[in-house]
């Protein structure tokens, strides 16, 4: 099963390289001559930025959590990683609004006696609005990290003579690369990912290229060799990753003495609560405000039957393929705990693990391009059902869309149950065989009630995920058919930003309750910190 699952998650990815290398279009030409340095450039420049960005942001706010008690620590702890629930899309729409001469700061600046229009609407304001959405994925992991380093390592430096920068800098900071540049990959991966924030700031990048090439020049051809072009560009982010990291290991002693937390009075305790406070509030706390404010002003208007349907064709997708990810995920990280030894079975399994890596615009052009050859192929076995009908049966269907969204977010899954397989490791599973247990018997009977944390948190993290996925349900969802990141995207591109609050709402709503769960069922994300 493991094996045929792998094998239809690649074979969209494989059939957009040999599209690739078919014949080119004069649209194309225009692109590689005219455009493309442009966008391989603004897209470097721009995870530069952000990556960048994040990286102060998240690594002072884990660094400040982790090693200072200060009054409302606990509290600070969780809500930092909320921003998460705010698709940077959103955010996005929301400050672009505010600043604007009709919007709430820039009535301010006029009442005050300042005049003329702050402009975010470019590649600055781009990478700021990524950083403060995305840098939980930083602060997450380093915060993790940063709670399970031994105090050992400090107290020898010190013995030794290093001050605090040199410890932070020599100590800290080297064990804690791992979770740095982990975060850090998936805020440049999302980067890569989004569609909603380029095209509403016109930051002529990739995802902008494929939809531009795609829906606006009608070239399939060209959305294609973009594509693989950004894959390119992906892999070779992941690529220097691995060259810097070379033969490297990193190992902490977890159960010696973790460091202690320093209590902090006065001027101290106040910048770090204010830091932290204002990290909070930029990334989660204003703009759920400002659309508070828009929902007040366009309730009336906006509580209607499309914004319902909308809602359930969310929750219900995101539920079904969430579900569908945990039983495929539970599945491949049995086969390659099981197949430890094999390195076959390993490849094989980071191959099929792939997709979280590939941006949702480069997945809809593979996915789409693979299910419309195969729609050609059942063209006849179509024509004979119903004589008639449409000939695009599977590629206009939910199912595409489904399957995309397993494709993206498969590995999210597995390396979720895959770290709780990590835990427990294998010997009582070997215990179930050696008692006459079938594989399927001890996975139903012994493993899932020793994992089933992990499940439950794929479960919520695929879920989160998919529901403020943009390029893909942009792309692949079926004709009329709407859900609430599609809303909103509309909403913005009509200009009707105050309309878009309540969908807004409702997601961030939904996707902060379930961050809530994840961070608080068992302490979750947080066994370490408190």
């Amino acid at each position: 099963m493991s094996i045929v699952i792998g094998v239809l998650i690649l074979l969209p990815i494989v059939n957009i390289l040999f599209e690739f290398f078919g014949s080119s279009s004069v649209t194309w030409e225009h692109i590689k001559n005219y455009l493309l340095a442009e966008y391989i450039k603004n897209s470097v420049v721009l995870i530069i930025i952000v990556a960048i960005l994040s990286l102060i942001i998240g690594f002072t706010s884990a660094y400040f959590v982790a090693r200072y008690d200060f009054k409302g620590r606990k509290f600070l702890s969780w809500m930092l990683v909320i921003p998460l629930a705010v698709p940077s899309y959103i955010a996005a729409y929301v400050y672009a609004d505010m600043v604007s001469y009709t919007g709430t700061i820039g009535r301010l600046l006029s009442w005050i006696g300042i005049s003329g229009q702050i402009n975010i609407m470019n590649m600055t304001g781009a990478a700021l609005i990524f950083a403060f959405t995305l840098y939980p994925y930083i602060y997450l992991l380093t915060l993790t990290s940063l709670s399970r380093q031994s105090s050992s390592y400090l107290e020898s430096a010190t013995l030794l003579g290093a001050n605090r920068w040199k410890r932070l800098f020599s100590i800290t900071i080297p064990l804690a690369r791992p979770a740095l540049v982990a975060g850090s990959l998936l805020v440049i991966l999302e980067t890569l990912n989004d569609y909603g924030v380029v095209q509403y700031f016109n930051v002529r990048v990739f995802s902008f290229a494929i939809f531009n090439a795609w829906f606006s020049l009608g070239d399939v051809t060209s959305a294609i060799r973009l594509s693989a072009y950004l894959m390119l560009l992906v892999f070779g982010v992941i690529l220097i990753e691995r060259i810097l990291r070379g033969r490297r290991q990193f190992q902490m002693h977890v159960k010696t003495k973790l460091i202690s937390r320093r209590k902090i009075h006065g001027w101290k305790h106040l910048g770090v609560v204010s830091f932290l406070w204002f990290i909070l509030a930029i990334g989660f706390i204003i703009p759920f405000l400002q659309l508070l404010w828009y929902l007040t002003l366009t309730i009336s208007k906006s509580l209607n039957m499309r914004i319902m349907i909308a809602t359930l064709n969310t929750v219900f997708n995101s539920i079904i393929t969430a579900v569908i990810i945990v039983i495929i995920a539970l599945f491949m990280a049995n086969f390659s705990r099981m197949k430890a030894r094999s390195r076959a079975s390993k490849s094989w399994v980071k191959l099929a693990n792939l997709g979280y890596a590939i941006p949702g615009a480069v997945i809809a052009v593979a996915v789409h391009v693979f299910f419309v050859d195969i729609d050609r192929l059942l063209a006849p076995v179509y024509s004979i059902i119903i004589p008639y009908g449409p000939r695009l049966v599977i590629t206009m269907s939910l199912f595409t869309l489904i399957f995309a969204y397993v494709l993206r977010f498969l590995s999210i899954g597995f390396n979720s149950i895959e770290s709780q397989y990590d835990k427990i490791g294998t010997k009582f599973t070997e215990s179930a065989y050696t008692l006459g247990s079938s594989r399927m018997d001890a996975l139903i009977r012994v493993d899932i009630p020793l994992i089933y944390p992990g499940l439950i948190g794929a479960f919520i993290l695929a879920f989160v995920d998919i529901i403020k996925e943009l390029p893909l349900t942009l792309i692949l969802r079926p004709a009329n058919y709407d859900s609430l990141s599609t809303i909103v995207h509309t909403y913005a591109r009509d200009e009707m930003i105050q309309e878009s609050s309540l969908p807004s709402l409702i997601l961030i709503t939904i996707a902060g309750v379930l961050i809530y769960l994840l961070t608080h069922y068992k302490k979750g994300l947080f066994n370490n910190v408190y």
